[in-house]
């Protein structure tokens, strides 16, 4: 059987551990050889430094809408005058779980239309929480569990909007003041859409990285 291995010109989530915790990367696939891939591109703060040779990462991609995952270690990068970074090809590849996405609260307006209502009434909720797997909406119209839905959101004020995406309902929550928290999972999502919203939850763990010593220095 063929290993899977992600496409020359995708986008990859690169997965990094280190003193200052996790961090979740996009890169893209430059090139693939014998002995690994080469990636670049990498969607990173301006001072973010890649680490060096032999340390372990994970890498996260996409085929087919199923989404996968492996370990390597970095054989060979440089910082300059693009980073770019080598590493060795994978022993093994295993399918991921949805929930295994960088997950992060927000709260954005979200439209939503049923696909079984034939006059397509359009109903207003809240993300409060989305990963590229799925996400969390809070509203108080009832939808029935199972329900398949079309969504239509920006990615914070001056992000791409995501539109006319498949999400099922997998299960219904108790919110506060009645309303009920829906947690869906994609279904029959492109993959730019769907690295859109991996490339917004990057930046808003980011930005709460960076918020997080300025809070702890006024206290």
């Amino acid at each position: 059987m063929k290993t899977l291995f992600p496409q020359v010109g995708s986008q990859v989530e690169v997965v990094l551990g280190g003193d200052k915790g996790t961090e979740h990367i996009l890169a893209e696939v430059m090139d693939e050889t014998e002995g690994g891939l080469i990636l670049a591109s990498f969607d990173a703060a301006d001072d973010f430094t890649l680490p060096g040779i032999n340390t372990p990462l994970k890498v996260r991609f996409h085929l087919r809408d199923a989404g996968y995952e492996f370990e390597s270690i970095i054989l060979q990068q440089k910082q300059s005058p693009h980073r770019m970074a080598f590493i060795a090809k994978p022993r093994q590849v295993i399918r991921r779980q949805l929930r295994a996405y960088l997950r992060v609260d927000c709260r954005i307006p979200v439209s939503i239309i049923r696909r079984d209502d034939k006059k397509r009434n359009v109903l207003g909720g809240t993300i409060t929480n989305i990963s590229g797997g799925g996400m969390l909406i809070e509203m108080k119209v009832a939808i029935p569990p199972e329900v398949l839905i079309e969504l239509k959101f920006d990615l914070g004020e001056s992000g791409q909007t995501i539109s006319s995406i498949s999400a099922r309902i997998v299960n219904i929550r108790e919110g506060q003041d009645g309303q009920k928290i829906y947690v869906l999972q994609y279904e029959g999502m492109d993959e730019e859409q769907r690295m859109a919203i991996i490339r917004f939850t990057f930046q808003l763990q980011r930005k709460a990285a960076k918020s997080e010593p300025a809070e702890a220095g006024k206290s």
